[in-house]
């Protein structure tokens, strides 16, 4: 008989996000390998898609309850009543279980309480997931670096943790086939016809995008060869800041794209630059790669074990560090060819299948109990 896995697919409401993504990318590849399980995917939320205009050919439960009702659904037991199964993956970080020790617990971070950022999520957070991890039957996460701050901050013991790295998609993000091509529609795309440096993930929190502007705003006055882009809209004063006449014509400030988009962004760049101050994971460090892009990122929290010894690294709060790295492709000292090389084979090891098939042993070491 058939066991009921109930998979918390909420995230999926949030495809913009690097969690949404994940875990949309983690469910069509445990339906699409073939799972052995009875799945039932649930959702919550008031407003907008439903699951089923995902396209996954599974039964589907979705509440159409604000944020504010997670204690209700709680305390009347709602998911299990509803969703009744023999494993629940709570995705993101929590589920409103009154009894969660039938529960797989996906914590990508622990940004919330190490790291918090002014969000009623991160408050919320701090609030449900410590006793929720603690209950819960065990617990998933995307690197060794988050694993060993859960061990650390909710006193968890490491034989309940298993670490299973996030993918990539392989087929949307790849190496040019064509060269001059790429060029016409960068030239389209962005309006210039320099090369570039390229910052994805931007904010002027944690993603250390500030810092970046500076450094850049330093090299400026040696009229670099390359520009800086930065796919972000920017909080006005920001913008303000750098839309004097001579940044301006070098920072530029394009704003959220398709994936298609990115993949030509990334195959162009002369290198990809991300010195967040904290990550999980870090999907632009394998993405960039995948795309045969130098990525320079930061020697701190889990990017030095994403990007393995295929990046260049700087100590993301020293500006002269991140000067030092982008004036070592202007004066061409980086190992350009060595770091794209290094990049493609190291990228190849993280994808969605792995990242699926490791999920479904979790489920059946937890069945097994």
């Amino acid at each position: 008989m058939a066991n009921r896995i109930v998979i918390d697919a909420t995230p999926l409401l949030y495809t913009s996000t690097g969690i949404g993504r994940a875990t949309s990318k983690v469910i069509e590849t445990i339906l699409s390998i073939g799972c052995k399980h009875e799945i039932l995917l649930f959702g919550r939320r008031l407003q907008g898609k439903g699951l089923r205009d995902f396209g996954f050919n599974v039964k589907t439960v979705q509440l159409r309850l604000p944020r504010s009702s997670e204690w209700l659904i709680k305390k009347t037991m709602l998911i299990e009543l509803l969703c009744r199964g023999d494993i629940y993956h709570a995705t993101d970080f929590y589920l409103p279980l009154r009894y969660p020790e039938k529960a797989v617990a996906t914590i990508h971070d622990l940004i919330f309480l190490i790291n918090p950022e002014r969000m009623i999520d991160h408050v919320r957070l701090s609030q449900w997931v410590p006793e929720f991890a603690r209950r819960c039957q065990h617990i998933i996460t995307i690197s060794e670096f988050s694993k060993r701050d859960i061990v650390n901050h909710l006193n968890i013991d490491p034989q309940n943790i298993s670490v299973v790295y996030w993918g990539i998609d392989h087929d949307t993000f790849y190496p040019p086939d064509d060269e001059d091509n790429l060029k016409k529609r960068l030239s389209s795309l962005l309006g210039i016809e320099r090369p570039y440096f390229l910052a994805v993930s931007c904010s002027a929190g944690r993603k250390n995008t500030p810092l970046l502007l500076q450094a850049y705003s330093q090299i400026i006055r040696n009229n670099p060869q390359n520009d800086l882009v930065l796919v972000w809209n920017p909080p006005p004063e920001i913008y303000q800041q750098y839309s004097s006449s001579e940044l301006s014509a070098r920072i530029h400030f394009i704003g959220r794209q398709s994936d298609e988009g990115l993949r030509d962004l990334y195959s162009g760049a002369t290198a990809v630059v991300f010195p967040s101050l904290y990550e999980g994971f870090g999907f632009p460090i394998l993405e960039g790669m995948s795309c045969g892009a130098p990525v320079v990122t930061s020697n701190i929290t889990s990017m030095p074990e994403i990007g393995g010894d295929a990046a260049l690294y700087v100590n993301p709060l020293n500006i002269d560090s991140i000067i030092s790295a982008l004036e070592s492709f202007e004066n061409q000292t980086s190992p350009v060819k060595e770091l794209r090389e290094k990049g493609l084979q190291h990228a190849a090891c993280f994808t969605w299948e792995r990242c699926a098939r490791e999920t479904l042993a979790v489920y059946d070491r937890c069945l097994k109990r």
